[in-house]
């Protein structure tokens, strides 16, 4: 189980970890519409009142790219040999957990208990926010935050296979490409909106 949700990239070939990535991904795409999610960085998630079907697709296919372009520099500093289907196949199948999120707005759920709760943002009014919407933003936060370590790890254990990376400089490299790839897809999703 470990293997599969950590390190499919050391079982599955690239031909199942592609299909499995594309299959997230336009699945992933469909939640996002479905349930107003905007995946708008590479790192981010954000609710919103209304969320386009094409707007869901394309913020997955800018932060993909975003991610497959740096990562893919990256990695061909530290080996000539890495090929760019396992740096898109890491890309794909990482973003899987970020994926499952939109299921927590279901009916709305997040999105209008944020808004109750960002009612209450002078301090002097905090003690009136309900004990109930105060526990879903936090479950929806600690999740959140797992979800986040679950992506990251996937992509940085996808990212070690595909480049056989040892040592410092690597980890280094990984979040100079992370960090790229967030200020990239955000410059070019701001861009198209």
């Amino acid at each position: 189980m470990k293997i599969l949700l950590f390190k499919p990239f050391e079982k599955y070939s690239e031909k199942t970890l592609l299909l499995i990535g594309v299959f997230f991904t336009l699945l992933g795409s469909f939640f996002a519409y479905v349930f107003n999610i905007r995946f708008d960085g590479i790192i981010d998630i954000h609710i919103v009142p209304n969320t386009l079907s094409y707007q869901a697709l394309l913020d997955n296919l800018i932060n993909i790219f975003c991610l497959v372009l740096f990562l893919y520099i990256s990695t061909k500093y530290i080996n000539k040999k890495t090929r760019l289907i396992d740096i898109l196949n890491t890309a794909l199948v990482a973003r899987t957990p970020f994926y499952l999120l939109p299921f927590f707005n279901i009916n709305d759920v997040i999105e209008k208990t944020s808004e109750e709760v960002f009612q209450f943002a002078n301090p002097e009014l905090i003690g009136q926010i309900s004990s109930s919407n105060l526990f879903i933003i936090i479950v929806f936060g600690l999740i959140t935050i797992l979800f986040l370590v679950w992506y990251i790890s996937l992509l940085f254990n996808g990212y070690k296979v595909a480049s056989n990376a040892k040592g410092k400089t690597p980890i280094i490299l990984f979040v100079i490409s992370l960090l790229l790839a967030e200020v990239l897809s955000k410059f070019l999703i701001v861009q198209l909106y």
